[in-house]
């Protein structure tokens, strides 16, 4: 045997080994629950707080959404989106006015058991960026958004994302926005 086939074999073997411990990514992953995925604590306000404290919170978190609850179940959802197209530079005194007035009430919402597939095909049917997750009373208990997603997506690759070499540079380093 040459040393080429010694390699070939050696890489073979690395090969299965992944493919033995699950990292690789296949449709069958997307079956996998919700669940699976790392996503933060719901941040929720009850949708009679008011823009201007929606915003802030916002600010101060780094976040691009809020779940809006009514007696602690889901009820709406206010995104930087909302804010943008439906209150800035539209609404005088925006500040004071209540969130619920300005949210998508009724979000597509998912409960943590349901499968990765559901949340992929409500981001894109429905372009959301985030999708509120739910339990069986409907209140908001997790937020996934598509960063939580395509986090997860790249840890089935840690070897071809975290050693790439050679990284086209073609801007800003600084992050902005949410």
């Amino acid at each position: 045997m040459s040393l080429m086939d010694d390699q070939i074999d050696e890489e073979q073997e690395i090969a299965d080994e992944q493919d033995e411990s699950g990292t690789s990514l296949c449709a069958e992953s997307f079956k996998s629950a919700i669940s699976s995925i790392k996503s933060p604590s719901v941040i929720a306000l009850d949708e009679e707080t008011s823009l201007g404290d929606v915003v802030t919170l916002m600010q101060d978190k780094g976040i691009g959404s809020v779940v809006l609850t009514r007696n602690k179940e889901l009820s709406g959802i206010i995104t930087e989106r909302d804010l943008l197209m439906k209150v800035l530079g539209l609404v005088d005194d925006w500040k004071n006015l209540k969130a619920k007035d300005y949210m998508t009430g009724n979000p597509q919402s998912l409960e943590s058991g349901d499968e990765l597939a559901y949340v992929l095909n409500n981001m894109h049917v429905g372009g959301y960026r985030h999708v509120p997750i739910v339990d069986k009373a409907n209140v908001p208990v997790s937020m996934i958004s598509i960063k939580d997603v395509v986090s997860w997506i790249l840890d089935h690759f840690p070897q071809e994302i975290t050693n790439l070499t050679g990284e086209p540079f073609r801007g800003k380093s600084d992050r902005e926005g949410a």
